[in-house]
């Protein structure tokens, strides 16, 4: 994704809290930060191809809340970059051919959900879209080698802030992503018989905003 339109995203939340803020005190924004670990739901493929399934990274995201009652809308965006080897893959042997390969991938979150408040406890569970851009590079790749996909599926998430300060929140959180079409279709992953490109991400959260 282009820093643009990272930018653009974060500005479509500021100004959407800002329109809706001003005529309802109660609603309010939050820019947050985030890092974790997303465990690949193509396991095998991943293992594979790059010896682990899991890797860690930054999210960054914004959050508009009390649109009604307890409803918020979030946005976020996140990356992964693992480092591989591409593999031949017979009965189940996998069989390393020595061209690295650098593997991308960039999921941009919208989702909906709801809040709740305890004192400085907010819980809160939603679920949207996850559209996730996807690609396998390397530097002597023929036709057909690389990757470049974007898919979109269904997104769950969940989580809970706790407020240190006014404007200061700190929490965890949990999305899932199920993402079909970029894998499956050939390489380790059709081998495997594994079609899943999104996965489950743990993450701690840092907010700042209402």
């Amino acid at each position: 994704m282009k820093r643009t339109t990272i930018i653009g995203l974060f500005g479509l939340f500021v100004l959407a809290g800002g329109v809706v803020g001003a005529s309802a005190q109660s609603v309010g924004g939050a820019l947050y930060v985030t890092y974790g670990t997303t465990r690949f739901a193509a396991r095998e493929s991943f293992e594979a191809v790059t010896e682990a399934s899991s890797k860690t990274g930054i999210g960054i995201g914004g959050t508009v809340t009390g649109l009604w009652r307890g409803v918020f809308v979030d946005a976020g965006f996140s990356q992964q970059k693992v480092l591989g080897q591409r593999v031949f893959v017979d009965q189940g042997t996998v069989y390393s051919l020595g061209i690295p390969v650098r593997i991308t991938l960039r999921p941009v979150d919208v989702a909906a959900g709801w809040r709740l408040q305890a004192g400085r406890v907010s819980p809160y569970v939603g679920a949207g879209l996850a559209y996730l851009s996807y690609k396998e590079e390397s530097d002597f790749s023929v036709s057909g080698d690389d990757v470049d996909e974007r898919k979109t599926g269904p997104l769950v998430l969940l989580g809970v802030d706790v407020r240190l300060v006014r404007l200061l929140k700190i929490g965890g959180e949990l999305r899932y992503r199920a993402i079909q079409g970029v894998l499956g279709v050939g390489g380790a992953s059709q081998a495997f018989g594994e079609d899943q490109a999104g996965g489950m991400a743990f993450a701690a959260r840092v907010s700042v905003g209402s």
